[in-house]
């Protein structure tokens, strides 16, 4: 089967008659019969039905469907065709927590369409995308926790101060506060990290609840109003202080909030090149960041 008899096929579809196919295609009526024979033997049904006095052709129902699959088949034919000329896509999939993706690697991820990327950026907490990355779901992917999962690689890539943030006017005068300054009652809080977390609960009772309890950095700037404060990444920190917050650093500092990029350790031929670069760039971008002590 060649692109010649499904030419002939699909016009023999269209006129129902030899003679008419063998005008339009420019081919002898032998040669319409015989390919349109061995196309048939080929496929191993009949595609016409030819009856004794009649000149036209029937098609049968298989010819119905062999009609479907010849433009499919046509379809990856040409496909095959120009596999030559193809520019392999750089796709790569990444899962990432909320405040990795906007406030650290937004300029990162609109910068990769134009280096040949092609990334699909994926909202997730961390345990989920060592399961995604485990699972070859996501290529890469970003978590605040480091835990060992046999096929899964795990390098350090940014480390950032936590620090406090709250409206401008606000009773703290200095750069930096003492955090028994701070009542919890008035806090906007938002689990950065095990480690951050078990900090605050050295300074702060876990009894008492904060003013509100959020899980995206949005949520905080939404609850922040005069008089409320909240911990929250450099990196968060930077993107508000643009936009008249105050930021002020902690005299007894929390640990530092830690992020780890993680790849799997068997990825395929082709996605070991792509996550390599991708890599590299990454590790580009991360070192030209302000707020970035890695």
């Amino acid at each position: 089967m060649d692109l010649i008899d499904i030419e002939i096929f699909r016009s023999l579809l269209t006129t129902r008659n030899i003679s008419q196919t063998s005008k339009l295609l420019l081919l002898p009526q032998s040669t319409i019969s015989q390919r349109l024979a061995r196309l048939e033997a080929e496929v191993g049904v009949a595609l016409f039905l030819r009856q004794k006095g009649v000149r036209g052709l029937e098609a049968t129902e298989r010819a119905l469907l062999f009609a479907e699959l010849a433009e499919k088949w046509e379809d990856s034919y040409q496909r095959l065709l120009h596999l030559r000329d193809a520019v392999p896509q750089q796709t790569l999939v990444a899962a990432s927590p909320d405040s990795i993706n906007n406030f650290v690697l937004m300029p990162f991820w609109r910068l990769l369409p134009s280096l040949g990327f092609h990334p699909r950026v994926r909202t997730h907490q961390s345990n989920e995308i060592y399961d995604l990355v485990d699972n070859r779901q996501a290529d890469v992917g970003f978590v605040f926790s480091e835990a060992h999962f046999p096929n899964v690689r795990t390098q350090v890539v940014l480390r950032e101060r936590i620090v406090m943030i709250c409206r401008p006017g606000s009773p703290w005068k200095r750069k930096a506060i003492r955090p028994d300054e701070l009542d919890k009652q008035n806090e906007v809080f938002l689990a950065w990290s095990p480690e951050i977390e078990r900090w605050h609960d050295s300074w702060w009772k876990p009894s008492d609840p904060p003013l509100v309890r959020v899980d995206t950095p949005a949520l905080v700037l939404d609850f922040l109003v005069p008089g409320t404060w909240a911990m929250c990444p450099a990196s968060v920190a930077a993107t508000h202080e643009k936009n008249g917050f105050e930021v002020h650093c902690f005299t007894d500092e929390p640990p530092l909030r830690t992020c780890w990029f993680i790849r799997h350790k068997s990825p395929s031929q082709r996605q070991a090149d792509v996550v390599a670069r991708f890599t590299s760039l990454l590790l580009e971008h991360i070192a030209g960041l302000s707020f970035s002590l890695q």
